[in-house]
């Protein structure tokens, strides 16, 4: 099996939304692909009101992760005991110690987290981001080996598909978010991917969320074309190495 990709996120549903194609890509590719959510997103938002206890929604979105990573077509996935919305208040060091050991059973080629605003700077994917850098600090020498990668959107993304929906008159909800927090710099942006072979599965990971799509989510009525448009293109910082004469996902997946 060629060399492999580890996704560590925060919550359920973060690796699809973000990195779906590109970890479909890299598993229809024949390597192994391991996605690690810190928390099993237990306080999150859901329409669902038979969910509204953390327990049942934290064993729903652990279910529906590891469907997520099936239609992914990911070797492994788990989701770790942190409690949400507490990553920040976690202990760092204890944190990097636990993702330290994931990284050493893994020993992949490339891992993918968030970039350095985490979306749209949620505390807990700021957290994850700290953590697993210090993981990969711990390891030394064999920790620089993993390309590391920050997935992301780039500014105005998020609020050019709310305006496109609105013009169409369906829904616009994005988890409560205002459309301008989501984003990165564009010139941060150092790799963009044509993910669009791998869209069908990406969608079916994403729809498999049942607890955070509900009926008035904006990706519960995403037409295909603007699935294809807005979800057919994954972005990523590249965090390290900052010189490189070839990118690690140019060759897991061709730019276009």
């Amino acid at each position: 099996m060629a060399g492999g990709v580890l996704a560590v996120f925060a919550h359920p549903d973060d690796e699809s939304l973000l990195a779906g194609g590109v970890l479909a890509a890299c598993a229809a590719a024949g390597r192994r692909v391991a996605i690690v959510s810190m928390t099993r997103g237990e306080r999150g938002p859901t329409e669902l009101p038979e969910l509204a206890g953390p327990q049942a929604l934290g064993d729903v979105r652990e279910a529906e992760l590891l469907a997520a990573a099936r239609a992914l077509g990911a070797s492994a996935a788990e989701c770790l005991d942190y409690p949400d919305g507490e990553l920040a208040d976690a202990d760092e060091g204890q944190a990097a110690r636990a993702l330290a050991l994931l990284l050493e059973r893994e020993r992949p080629e490339a891992v993918i987290s968030f970039s350095e605003e985490g979306l749209y700077w949620h505390p807990d994917h700021l957290a994850v981001s700290r953590c697993l850098k210090a993981a990969l600090e711990l390891l030394g020498s064999e920790g620089a080996r993993s390309w590391l990668y920050g997935a992301t959107w780039p500014e105005g993304h998020a609020g050019r598909l709310v305006s496109r929906m609105r013009a169409r008159g369906l829904t616009t909800d994005l988890w409560g978010l205002e459309p301008d927090a989501f984003g990165a710099p564009t010139h941060s942006i150092t790799i963009s991917l044509d993910v669009r072979p791998f869209l069908p599965a990406k969608l079916a990971a994403l729809r498999g969320y049942a607890s955070q799509i509900g009926p008035s989510h904006l990706l519960s009525a995403l037409p295909d074309d603007l699935a294809e448009e807005f979800l057919g293109r994954e972005y990523f910082v590249r965090i390290r190495p900052e010189e490189v004469q070839q990118d690690w996902l140019d060759e897991a997946l061709p730019q276009a």
